[in-house]
């Protein structure tokens, strides 16, 4: 009986003794396609209405035609590997010749997948697990990858290869043997780079030779992926890692997500952020830095509060304006938003900034601000005036 071998993963390619068709001869990536389709069915008789449903759209003019003459080119390509009749013509269908046998590589990575589930042997699952990793050559050809046909098989695939990695990691890490288990993560995450099992056994590995250095680089990397790419940040079995390392060599290093959940305010305020004149002073300076740097507008609001058409001068105490000041700071609570900053200026005067605000924008804040405010302030005879100005630097 003649024999070939097919492989299927990394690139698609037929052989016997003396001669290679590979995927990079085929012309067509539909020729590969169905190429491909007929030796993982090599068992069955194919007719051409299935072959038509699976490869030619409804709107095909002539569908059968197409069928015939892809079978007619795929036969003209396989010529390169012998006289043989590799496809035999049935009526009303097409096969693979069975008298031709094929050596398959996915058909021995099934068959070592199914043996790793069952045993219990430390030696043979070791082997069995370097075995499945050096047949996997990587995911199926892209040629025919994303084809609904194979795409189960496809994910089935890499979850099979990913789980002999993180069994083999587990042996390779008992026996500290840290530069294989090394290498082998690293091809791994070329299949999948948001594992977090293998992120963690790579992040060991380095420890384990004591390339500490490496090793807090790559944790910086996985979360950096894992917050770009799934919104998680500091994964739990990541972080303990990361703990577990820092303990271990005595350093006191902390990831951004412990410094963001030390910042965070236990109580986080719902509106604008009142704060003492000093404190406001600063926010204002670096605000206007950014203002110079990116060349935009923002502006402050002064507002003051008027007895009698006169500014209070603290001459003498005025009971009136002290709670009339409360009122204020309440009315500038309800009005503004969370980014907001404001600070009592004077006796009788509070201050806000208001980040990426324009002009207009700036007017409606106060008027809203003073509407609030006549409403709180009831009938007291003390009313609100407020100045607007564009923030900008000394000398600006």
């Amino acid at each position: 009986m003649k024999k070939v071998k097919m492989q299927l993963f990394g690139s698609f390619l037929l052989a016997n003794e003396t001669t290679v068709l590979g995927e990079e001869k085929i012309h067509s990536n539909k020729l590969t396609r169905l190429l491909v389709y007929l030796l993982l069915h090599r068992d069955y008789m194919l007719t051409h209405r299935q072959l038509i449903e699976v490869f030619w759209e409804d709107d095909t003019k002539n569908p059968e035609s197409a069928l015939k003459n892809l079978m007619y080119r795929i036969r003209n390509e396989l010529k390169v590997l012998g006289d043989e009749k590799f496809i035999c013509t049935l009526p009303g269908a097409y096969r693979w010749n069975p008298e031709i046998e094929v050596e398959a590589d996915y058909e021995q990575f099934e068959k070592m997948a199914a043996e790793l589930r069952l045993t219990e042997d430390e030696e043979r699952k070791e082997k069995l697990c370097r075995d499945i990793i050096t047949c996997y050559k990587g995911n199926v050809s892209a040629k025919i990858a994303d084809e609904s046909w194979i795409l189960p098989k496809v994910t089935w695939y890499q979850s099979v290869y990913l789980d002999a990695v993180k069994k083999l990691c587990v042996i390779l890490e008992k026996a500290e043997k840290w530069d294989e288990t090394e290498l082998i993560c690293n091809q791994a995450l070329n299949v999948d780079s948001l594992d977090e099992d293998i992120h963690c056994s790579l992040i060991r590995s380095l420890h384990g030779q004591k390339k500490y250095d490496l090793a807090l680089s790559q944790y910086e990397k996985a979360n950096r992926l894992f917050y770009e790419n799934m919104g998680i940040r500091d994964p739990e079995k990541l972080r303990e890692i990361f703990q577990d390392m820092m303990a271990e060599t005595g350093e006191h290093i902390t990831d951004i997500g412990k410094i963001l959940e030390e910042a965070r305010e236990q109580d986080v305020p719902d509106g604008v952020f009142f704060c003492d004149y000093q404190i406001f002073r600063q926010i204002y300076r670096m605000e206007m830095r950014r203002v110079d740097r990116l060349g935009i507008a923002e502006f402050i609001i002064l507002l003051t509060l008027r007895r009698n058409s006169r500014i209070w001068r603290g001459s003498n105490i005025d009971h009136g304006l002290i709670e009339g000041m409360d009122i204020l700071e309440h009315s500038v609570r309800e009005s503004l938003r969370v980014g907001d900053v404001a600070s009592k200026y004077s006796p009788t005067q509070v201050i806000v900034l208001l980040p990426t605000c324009t002009y207009e924008s700036g007017v409606k804040v106060a008027e809203r601000i003073q509407k609030n405010f006549r409403k709180n302030i009831g009938k007291r005879k003390i009313e609100l005036m407020y100045e607007l100005a564009e923030l900008s630097a000394p000398g600006s």
